[in-house]
């Protein structure tokens, strides 16, 4: 029994009890007493009846056309039941229940008028039912037995079973069990109880604990079946004509194929409706009404699971059916899988946007699905085959960037955008100039600026509600596909638009947080600087402002736990207004620091406090830092001078620079001018710095072996020129040098070996011979396809994938090699990014991370898998992670794979990758962030 029908019968028989006086009250207890009751409680018995055995008598004499009964009312035998084949072949039904039972009005005389409606209504749920047998034994004899049964073939044989298994298969099932628990049970109470029949609650109740499954069974089934008819009437002319000709039958009553088909599904609401219309006009309170009270929420929750199927069955469906319609053109690189489990179609329709030239409207079909956004042309093919032309590549959703979601409306006018005729302020103007950004913290709503789109300009208008109607008035929102183009799609309303900027971030929020409940992301951040660093007040002018901050991202997780740190709101003022350019993480003093170098100089803090940086160097454009903790040396390159600086310049012990005059040895030596970058790495036992000029077409190398000073040596005095014409001074020694007739972009040193990244490839070289080769070799026939992909790309680095491969990374790819440099993998590594190349890559653990000014992109090295985007506005690498005693751009010494444990607690930065952006939520504000692995994050 459930729950509540063992409350109700434990209610009755406790007060029955207490009226025979079995049980007596005593204060607040109850005792019991010395009356006597006897009786069958025939819910418990497990059949159903007072007297179970009964039954098995008249199973036997049914064998002789006796028509059992059993003596007890109460009995929910399904004996009980009418013979449905005499009933149903009885001819004409009557139409009300007054003419049913032949009444007089002399009968009703003495009758409340509800009670009269209530046996209306009683009498109608049975009419109905039969109805409903009715239309079932239309679908299944009129559509399916003459489809199985067609000659010639309606359907082709090698289809027809299936086809008919999937459309008409559980309706049998639907209209036997119906037959069985409900409308035997409802003729024979109309039978037996007419023409006052006290309720059918218990008929219904039963009914619905026998029929719940079949009728989810049928649910799950309608979509599909649905769309096989459909898809099949409109490839096949005969199998249309079959179902137009059906619908002229009279046993159709004129009804279409889905009036039949959907029958089981809008009866169970029809169940609910006249349950409710019995139950309203029943006049005292009784046991029956309380009853169907119960059989009427039985009988909703069954029909809301049943919806709830539809509904995701037809999610299903629709899924398969816009598969078939959307056609991808050659070259497209998307998986869309629309088949696969929890599929999600979250918003469809249509919007415009400009074409290439900006004088052309374009009719854009956009869907946004739960992994990507599609924009596409409809296509109508014959027959109403309608097909959607993928004409922009499918943006995935962790490419899918939403950049302005309040621009100003537009006037379209003759095809193209045209300006609009300010009208004067109003407050729709106002709001439609705001864009609020997610976050609750104060002072992060700004204007949007007015831009140029297609060839159209923009001014501010509050739109008329006959002009939205007329489609004069278009609301442009943008879209960036990271790595591709910026989209302004053009929406006919203004809610419409608002749709679809709250569904794009409800997407890719729920994307994020469905990634960070999977620890799907090998890296998350930490934030180093918020406020310290703002933009100069010539950048700080709307050009990295805008964009839509999305919740649940790394990024957001990041600020949010700064904040539960030091509350919100912003930090203190900055301290520098000038572009970052590079950071590296060092120890001093017993301390973890970090170092930031901008365009106006290098600032310092402790890793573990990001609000309290200190300016220590002025110095213009710093594009490189390093430190060289056993030497207490940093390394700066500003202006192209190679600079050094004691340590305590850079970091001095307290919290406040030492004072200009401190002494003679704090003063900074200039090792080297017009150096383009350099690198610092152990090799041979020592630890060895490399820069580069560029002399006339040729680039120079200088190696450079800094030594320990004796306390007796004086130092040479600030800037002091070198001895020699290769900057050689009291700290540092020259030790060797080479050159090439190209121009060089960055080093990667290992144990033996110089990758040097040229404007012709990669050479590598050794310092011993200084002969460089050539890798790979693109003049071998059988890597002829990789060398025309990598012909004329910029390489960006070479790092150590295992003992046996390398990789080497290019602006738009990358490619694998031996440890001899010849091409080991046939497989190109594609980067997601085609109008925007990577400016920088670096190796981290098993990760090669790619860098460019929308995002960072994370690829698994050994597979290439694409692991994580991290978007941004004005994205920079400060710091590549390397190993060892530097933070600087191009030293990648070997054994680049598990990083140290003070590394995943964030307590340490030496050797992190570091990166800059745009705030999200501060305007004018850059934020310096920190990328640590994820603990716990395998790869699959």
């Amino acid at each position: 029994m459930n729950v509540a029908d063992a409350e109700a019968l434990s209610a009755q028989v406790a007060e029955t009890m207490l009226a025979a006086g079995i049980l007596v009250p005593e204060e607040e207890w109850l005792k019991f007493g010395h009356g006597s009751i006897s009786g069958v409680l025939w819910q418990l018995t497990g059949y159903g009846c007072y007297a179970p055995k009964a039954h098995e008598v008249d199973n036997e004499i049914a064998s002789h056309e006796v028509s059992p009964r059993c003596y007890s009312y109460h009995c929910t035998r399904t004996l009980k039941k009418a013979n449905l084949d005499e009933v149903m072949a009885g001819g004409p039904k009557p139409i009300d229940w007054f003419t049913f039972y032949g009444l007089k009005h002399a009968d009703l005389e003495d009758k409340p008028k509800k009670e009269i409606e209530r046996q209306n209504i009683l009498h109608e749920i049975v009419t109905s039912e039969e109805t409903y047998m009715g239309q079932l034994d239309v679908l299944r004899i009129l559509y399916r037995d003459q489809l199985v049964h067609s000659q010639p073939r309606i359907v082709a044989e090698n289809r027809l079973d299936k086809f008919v298994s999937a459309v008409f298969g559980r309706a049998e099932s639907v209209q036997q069990i119906n037959k069985d628990h409900l409308l035997a049970q409802l003729k024979y109470r109309q039978k037996e109880q007419g023409p006052w029949i006290v309720g059918f609650s218990d008929i219904f109740r039963e009914w619905i604990r026998a029929a719940r499954s079949v009728y989810i069974e049928y649910a799950s089934a309608y979509p599909n079946a649905q769309y096989l008819v459909r898809k099949e009437s409109e490839r096949n002319f005969l199998f249309k004509q079959y179902l137009d000709r059906n619908q002229n039958n009279p046993l159709s009553a004129r009804l279409d194929w889905s009036t039949f088909l959907k029958s089981p599904i809008t009866r169970l609401q029809r169940y609910i409706l006249l349950m409710q219309t019995v139950h309203k006009h029943m006049i005292t309170d009784t046991e029956e009404k309380s009853n169907l009270a119960k059989a009427i929420d039985e009988v909703r929750n069954v029909a809301l699971e049943a919806d709830a199927r539809v509904d995701e069955m037809q999610k299903k469906v629709t899924m398969v059916e816009l598969n078939q319609m959307l056609v991808l053109r050659p070259g497209f690189h998307a998986d869309l899988n629309l088949d696969h489990l929890g599929r999600e179609l979250i918003l469809e329709g249509d919007l415009q946007r400009l074409g290439s030239k900006g004088v052309r409207w374009v009719d854009t079909h956009a869907l946004l699905f739960d992994h990507y956004l599609i924009l596409a042309k409809l296509i109508v093919g014959g027959r109403q085959d309608k097909k959607y032309d993928v004409s922009r590549e499918p943006i995935p959703m962790p490419l899918l960037f939403l950049e302005s979601s309040q621009d100003d409306p537009i006037s379209k006018q003759k095809g193209i955008a045209a300006p609009l005729t300010r009208t004067g302020p109003t407050a729709d103007v106002n709001r439609l100039n705001k864009v609020t950004s997610n976050g609750d913290r104060p002072g992060l709503e700004h204007t949007a600026t007015s831009s140029s789109i297609g060839s159209a300009s923009v001014n501010r208008l509050a739109a008329t509600n006959s002009a939205e109607i007329d489609g004069k008035i278009l609301y442009p929102f943008r879209i960036k596909h990271l790595g591709h183009e910026v989209y302004t799609l053009f929406a006919t309303t203004a809610q419409s638009r608002q749709d679809w900027c709250d569904r794009i971030i409800e997407a890719k929020t729920r994307h994020a947080k469905a990634l960070h409940a999977q620890n799907a992301e090998p890296f998350r951040l930490r934030v180093m600087a918020d406020s310290a660093f703002a933009y100069d007040a010539v950048s700080a002018v709307g050009k990295y402002v805008g964009g839509v901050h999305i919740r649940g991202t790394p990024l957001d997780r990041a600020i949010r736990e700064l904040e539960r740190t030091f509350g919100p709101g912003r930090g203190p003022a900055p301290i520098s207004r000038a572009s970052v350019n590079c950071a590296t993480g060092f120890s001093a003093f017993g301390k973890s620091m970090v170092a930031v170098g901008t365009d106006v100089g290098v600032c310092v803090s402790e890793a573990s406090d990001q609000r309290n940086w200190i300016k220590t160097v002025a110095a213009a454009r710093v594009s490189q830092i390093a430190v060289l903790e056993e030497f207490s040396v940093v390394l700066v390159l500003s202006e192209r001078n190679l600079i050094s600086y004691p340590l305590d310049v850079i970091a001095p012990p307290s919290n406040f620079p030492a004072p200009a005059n401190d002494s003679h040895r704090r003063s900074p030596l200039r090792l080297a001018k017009d150096v383009s970058f350099f690198a610092t790495a152990r090799m041979k036992e020592r630890m060895l710095v490399f820069y580069k000029r560029k002399e006339s077409l040729h680039s120079t190398f200088k190696v450079l072996e800094p030594v320990f000073q004796k306390s007796s040596e004086k130092k040479s005095r600030i800037f002091s020129s070198s001895r020699k014409s290769g900057g050689s001074t009291d700290s540092f020694r020259d030790y060797d040098e080479f050159y090439l007739p190209v121009d060089c972009f960055g080093l990667n040193i290992f144990q033996s070996y110089i990758a040097i990244a040229t404007a012709k490839g990669f050479e590598l070289m050794t310092l011993d011979k200084k002969v460089p080769m050539s890798i790979p070799d693109t003049k071998q026939p059988a890597i002829a396809n990789i060398a025309n992909r990598i012909k004329e790309q910029k390489p960006l680095g070479m790092f150590r994938l295992n003992d046996q491969e390398f990789i080497l990374a290019y602006e738009d790819c990358a490619v694998y090699i031996d440890k001899h440099g010849d091409v080991s993998r046939s497989v190109i590594m594609e980067y997601s990014g085609k109008q925007k190349k990577a400016k920088g890559a670096t190796m981290y653990g098993q990760y090669l991370l790619l860098f460019n000014e929308d995002y960072v992109e994370v690829r698994n090295a050994e597979n290439g898998r694409l692991r994580q985007i991290i978007a941004g506005r004005d994205v920079r690498v400060l710091d590549y992670g390397v190993r060892g005693p530097t933070g600087g751009f191009y030293s990648h010494p070997p054994g680049l794979g598990q990083p140290p444990h003070l590394m995943e607690t964030g307590t340490d930065s030496k050797g992190t990758v570091k990166i800059c952006m745009a705030h999200p939520e501060v305007a004018g504000q850059q934020i310096v962030l920190e990328m640590l692995l994820n603990t716990g994050h395998a790869e699959k």
